[in-house]
């Protein structure tokens, strides 16, 4: 309540002529979307260089397209009805009526709202098919840009194949281990015989086998190794596409020359490829400067933005084959845009648009993921709020009998709920408790526990084989959890303070520093001197002298740091499910939260996190809030148009 009170003085003082009206949607924005005080502050700057400092229209106006920007969409369509949509997450129902009515009727606020692209004015409102929409300038050019180069990428006259890309397929297919379903060898067709395509799949869908499939066909159809570039969106998803198609190569029973050479690729990141000036904000590679590159493979494109993406195809020659490959079912960007979401919208219409047409596929058999998850996440995609009826239950009469009952979880598998009836933080943790005993005392690998394992481990950097502590990362990706937000009893950070309490009495309970030995660390910051990206997950372990190192695996074993030493990371008990997306565990608890974060709870948000999970997935959550959540899709307004 004081920070109530506290954020509704602050927006008094810099908006002191609002109305009793306008506060309320200020501040039911303030609590509800997530804008931060610099976003406040911009309203007021805009509004008195335009001069419509009294001008309470304009005001709702910029503060709902600072809420859709905050949310991923680019815009802002002007309808009573969409507006109502928004506006009911921040006030009650009769004020956001009259909001929605007073903003389609605003005047045209020419000082702030230009009417071209070109305008150089912080918003442009923009007609499409006889509709208004409403973006920041800087948004409408990049989503123009996308489509312009999109649309000429797709529509330029085919240059004659390079290669017989057919009998290729078939003799690097015959000599590999791995057999390509048919979805599988539909998109290598797609991705071999045009120079734009489009892969879309959930985890266990093979992607990652396709790619390295793609190579080898590539580089025995003439492409130089040296002309082939690997990208993702972050440092962590662009090693772990590296790291697996080392291992794929390593598989391969006679690998030739060609396939030799495949092993000096290594993906990056897209703001590496496009060579980031972060003094600048711009790329160094661009329409006169273009990717030096024959063919770009870009992965987990669900999580990469429009403005991102439409950087990408401005530095890339007409002629350069740009393959995207991604889960257009994940939670999109946290940029703002769904490329992937809007150009493969629904398996139906996915080969319906003519310039489309044999350029997306979809992998739709999961080689990999447990059947009944995947029943789960179908339901979920299908936004089936019935399914959380037909879940299976855990209940616990007691502790005994609770922790029999995961062990037959971890060997059952499967999707269930774990309902929270009390929604108080005690219950919660006591939930916690049980989930962290399976993972760290209960569940074995060859005969021993984490706690054991870990008793055993001592780092010595002269004596070591890095091999032996593969166990320690086989058990730590075994047990994850999953939480929507971060703050509060159910978010992440909460969760691991509890966590560190609870668990490192147990496991070095001699340790007074911020980190113990058994603590996971995830790492918020990219080091690429070190090899260390945003998302990984490491081991805390102590040395032959006492002092903790934390100990990261790597294809070829595992690298070590001083804790003092490392960049921002944070303790990994519990991960927010955007910072698990393009990682798989065992077993996935996902917690969400019984009130709050109601307005971030969507089907992609809990498909996102269950289909984490190979073996188990346990959504701890009331029942009224997993249904809600279910029912909610992430809608991103967008101009764009399907080509």
């Amino acid at each position: 309540m004081a920070d109530q009170f506290e954020y509704f003085r602050f927006l008094r003082e810099i908006f002191p002529s609002a109305g009793p009206e306008l506060l309320r949607l200020l501040q039911g924005a303030a609590e509800n979307a997530g804008l931060l005080r610099s976003d406040f502050y911009t309203i007021r700057d805009w509004l008195e260089i335009a001069d419509y400092r009294d001008q309470e229209a304009a005001h709702a106006i910029l503060l709902l397209i600072l809420t859709a920007l905050e949310e991923g969409s680019l815009c802002i369509e002007v309808d009573e009805a969409a507006l109502l949509q928004r506006l009911r997450d921040f006030v009650a129902e009769p004020d956001a009526t009259a909001w929605a009515r007073q903003v389609v009727s605003a005047p045209a606020f020419p000082n702030l709202i230009g009417t071209s692209a070109l305008d150089h004015k912080p918003v442009i409102a923009y007609p499409i098919d006889g509709r208004r929409f409403l973006y920041f300038q800087k948004y409408l050019r990049a989503e123009l840009d996308f489509q312009r180069d999109l649309t000429q990428r797709l529509t330029q006259t085919p240059e004659p194949a390079r290669a017989d890309w057919p009998k290729i397929a078939q003799a690097v297919m015959s000599g590999q281990p791995l057999r390509l379903d048919g979805d599988q060898q539909r998109a290598l067709g797609a991705a071999l015989s045009n120079n734009f395509a489009i892969i879309s799949g959930g985890p266990g869908t093979g992607k990652t086998s396709l790619v390295l499939t793609l190579l080898r066909c590539l580089v025995r159809g003439g492409y130089a190794v040296d002309r082939i570039a690997l990208a993702a969106p972050t440092g962590r998803a662009a090693q772990r596409l590296t790291d697996s198609l080392r291992a794929g190569l390593d598989r391969l029973p006679a690998p030739t020359d060609a396939d030799a050479s495949l092993r000096g690729i290594s993906a990056t990141t897209l703001h590496g490829l496009l060579g980031f000036r972060p003094m600048h904000n711009t790329f160094g590679r661009h329409a006169e400067n273009p990717v030096p590159a024959d063919v770009v493979i870009v992965d987990e494109v669900s999580m990469v933005g429009l403005v991102l993406m439409a950087s990408l195809l401005q530095a890339l020659a007409p002629t350069t084959k740009l393959i995207l490959l991604g889960d257009k079912d994940q939670l999109p960007s946290v940029d703002a845009g769904a490329v992937l979401a809007h150009l493969v919208p629904s398996s139906e219409s996915a080969g319906a648009s003519g310039s489309l047409q044999d350029r997306v596929v979809l992998l739709q058999i999961n080689h990999r993921s447990q059947q009944k998850i995947r029943e789960v996440a179908h339901a979920i995609n299908r936004q089936d709020a019935t399914i959380v009826d037909r879940l299976p239950e855990l209940k616990f009469t007691n502790l005994a009998a609770a922790a029999e009952r995961w062990r037959e979880l971890e060997k059952d598998g499967g999707c269930w709920l774990l309902e929270q009836t009390l929604a108080t933080a005690n219950e919660l943790r006591g939930f916690l408790q049980q989930w962290a005993e399976q993972a760290y005392f209960r569940s074995q690998l060859d005969g021993r526990t984490f706690a054991e394992w870990l008793g055993a481990a001592v780092l010595d950097e002269q004596e070591d084989d890095p091999a032996r502590f593969r166990p320690l990362f086989s058990l730590m990706d075994r047990f994850r959890l999953l939480t929507l937000v971060r703050d509060g009893s159910w978010g992440c950070d909460e969760i691991n303070a509890f966590l560190d309490l609870y668990l490192r009495p147990r496991l070095d309970g001699n340790a007074r520093t911020a980190l113990f030995a058994g603590a996971p660390v995830l790492i918020t910051r990219n080091d690429s001197s070190r090899g260390l990206f945003n998302g990984d997950v490491g081991i805390t372990l102590r040395d032959r002298f006492g002092s903790l190192r934390v100990l990261f695996e790597r294809p070829d074993g595992a690298v070590s740091f001083p804790a003092e030493s490392l960049p921002a990371h944070q303790l990994g008990f519990a991960l927010t499910v955007h910072k698990s997306q393009g990682s798989e565990y065992a077993n996935v608890m996902v917690v969400l939260p019984p009130k709050a974060g109601k307005r971030l709870l969507t089907k992609e948000l809990i498909y996102t996190a269950i289909t984490r999970a190979k073996t188990l997935a346990v959504i701890c959550s009331a029942k009224d809030v997993l249904k809600f959540a279910i029912g909610r899709r992430i809608v991103r307004e967008s101009g764009l148009l399907r080509p």
